[in-house]
């Protein structure tokens, strides 16, 4: 049986995932980083993405 995709479904779990990833990779580095210049830089870079006040 063939299996048909919708682009536009994929398009936006593509996109999704991108951004899940994105925000996991900063959350890690703002935790981990061993210079406090940098853990400051990953958590305001963090809030913009989610939309709230840095």
């Amino acid at each position: 049986m063939p299996t048909t995709y919708d682009p536009a479904a994929l398009a936006l779990a593509t996109s999704a995932t991108g951004y899940l990833l994105t925000l996991t990779a900063l959350t890690f580095t703002a935790i981990t980083a061993p210079n406090p210049a940098r853990r400051r830089e990953a958590r305001t870079l963090l809030a913009l993405l989610l939309n709230r006040r840095p």
